[in-house]
């Protein structure tokens, strides 16, 4: 039976949140990143890891596929995509790749906007 996990109610995570949420080693979460195109964080201008709320789901079910269901990481691979292809409607299926690159580039430029912005109020 699946752990529930609640996920608190915003819109981006750092990755110290998205580990105590999962309840995994930062080092976990970035090799997860290398296995699974899918989880693709925005990184800020300093590089931090900020993580959408689909992110942290995503996160929640690589989880739940190893360590509760005991797929290995190419099971688990095969399993997610296919999950994934039956949600995507059929006649308008995205790249979830590139769709990932797009949501990943507009968390980035949110997090330079408001970095300067908060320049700016220094500036004034």
């Amino acid at each position: 039976m699946p752990t529930e996990v609640v996920i608190p109610d915003k819109d981006e995570f750092k990755i110290g949140e998205v580990c105590e949420i999962a309840g995994v080693k930062p080092f976990v979460l970035r090799y997860w990143e290398t296995e699974f195109p899918e989880l693709a964080p925005a990184k800020g201008a300093g590089g931090q890891r900020t993580y959408s709320r689909v992110d942290v789901q995503l996160i929640l079910r690589i989880k739940q596929l190893l360590y509760e269901e005991r797929f290995t990481v190419a099971g688990a691979k095969k399993r997610l995509a296919e999950e994934l292809a039956e949600r995507a409607p059929k006649a308008a299926k995205l790249d979830t790749r590139a769709g990932n690159q797009v949501e990943s580039v507009r968390r980035a430029l949110k997090a330079t906007r408001k970095e300067l912005e908060a320049i700016l109020t220094l500036l004034h």
